[in-house]
C-alpha cells in the first residue's frame, strides 16, 4: 500500500469514528433523527409481531444480521445501532439504559413501527430491553434475554466499575476477535464500537441501579438463553464465578410467570455467533404462539 493510500485510510478511520456517522460505508438501513442526532435501524420481513434486537457491549448491528435474516423470513424484524455504534451518531452522555431505552422509543416512533413487539436483548442489551418493556408494557408481547446482564452481577462477581472509563482494558465481557483479517469497513465499525462501548461502560453502575428500580416487567412470555461454556477460564475462582453467573441467569428467569430457561451448551457469551439457531427458534416459537392466539 502506498503512503498516500495509508494516509487516506487513516483519515477515513478518524472521520468515521467522529460524532456523526456519515454514510461511509453506506448504511444498510435508515438513519432517523431522534432529537438532533440520528440512529440507524435496519428492518426486514413482513408480518406481526415485530421483533426488535438490541446488541451487547462492543457489538453493532452487523453482528446480528444473520439472525435477523432467518427471523425475517417469518415476521418483521429490526436490528438497530445504539448511539455511537455502526451507522448511528454519537448521543448525549451519560449512556445509561434509561437514556438508551428513551432513544429506542423515539426511534420506534420515527420508524413508524407498530406493536406488539418481541424484544431481544443480548448482554447489556438486556438491561435496555427490560427498561423499554417496563416503560411500554402494553406494546410488548414477548422478551428474549440472551446471556443478559443482571443488575447484581457486578457486586456478586466483584467487578469494580469505574465511574469514568477511559482505558482500553477490558473489564466486561466483549466479543472476542475472530482472528480473520478485517476489511476497511469492518475496521471502521469496530473502532466506533470500542469508543461507544467505553461510554456505556462509564455508565454501567448507573444503568444497573436503573434496572434495579424498574417497575415490574409486563406479564408476557420470557425466554432466558444462557451460555453453557465458562467465560472465566484461566482465573483462580473461575468455577465459582460461573456458578454465580448461572444463579443470576436463573434469577432473570423468574422475572415473569411465563418463562423458559434454555442453555446454549456449545457457546460462551457470544451465543448469537456460536449457536444462533437457539435464538432464532425461541423467537419464532413466540411468533407462532402469538399468531395462534390471534386466530382464536
Amino acid at each position: 500500500m502506498s503512503i498516500n493510500s495509508i494516509s487516506i485510510a487513516i483519515i477515513l478511520c478518524v472521520f468515521f469514528s467522529s460524532a456523526f456517522a456519515e454514510e461511509y460505508p453506506k448504511a444498510p438501513g435508515v438513519r432517523y433523527d431522534v432529537g438532533g442526532y440520528k440512529l440507524h435501524m435496519l428492518c426486514k420481513g413482513q408480518g406481526q409481531p415485530t421483533v426488535i434486537i438490541d446488541t451487547g457491549l462492543g457489538d453493532d448491528s452487523t453482528a446480528w444480521f444473520d439472525i435477523q435474516n432467518k427471523i425475517a423470513k417469518n415476521t418483521h424484524t429490526c436490528v438497530y445501532d445504539r448511539a455511537g455504534y455502526g451507522w448511528s451518531d454519537a448521543g448525549p452522555q451519560p449512556r445509561t439504559s434509561v437514556r438508551i431505552a428513551n432513544e429506542l422509543e423515539a426511534l420506534v416512533h420515527k420508524a413508524k413501527l407498530v406493536g406488539p413487539f418481541i424484544l431481544v436483548g443480548h448482554s447489556f442489551g438486556g438491561y435496555n430491553m427490560r427498561v423499554f418493556a417496563a416503560n411500554h408494557p402494553e406494546e410488548v408481547m414477548g422478551i428474549v434475554l440472551v446471556d443478559a446482564s443482571h443488575e447484581n452481577q457486578y457486586e456478586m462477581l466483584n467487578i469494580k466499575l469505574p465511574q469514568n472509563y477511559n482505558r482500553k482494558r477490558n473489564i466486561i465481557i466483549f466479543p472476542k476477535p475472530s482472528g480473520d483479517p478485517m476489511t476497511t469497513e469492518q475496521s471502521m465499525l469496530k473502532e466506533r464500537a470500542i469508543n461507544a462501548a467505553r461510554s456505556e461502560i462509564s455508565s454501567l453502575y448507573q444503568s444497573a441501579l436503573q434496572v434495579k428500580h424498574l417497575r415490574h416487567l409486563p406479564n408476557v412470555p420470557l425466554v432466558v438463553i444462557s451460555r453453557g461454556q465458562s467465560e472465566w477460564q484461566g482465573q483462580k475462582d473461575a468455577e465459582n464465578r460461573e456458578k454465580i453467573w448461572v444463579h443470576l441467569q436463573q434469577d432473570l428467569w423468574k422475572l415473569t410467570p411465563h418463562s423458559q430457561h434454555l442453555f446454549a451448551f456449545h457457546s460462551g457469551h457470544d451465543i448469537h455467533l456460536h449457536q444462533p439457531d437457539i435464538i432464532v427458534s425461541a423467537v419464532l416459537d413466540m411468533v407462532s404462539s402469538r399468531r395462534a392466539q390471534v386466530m382464536h
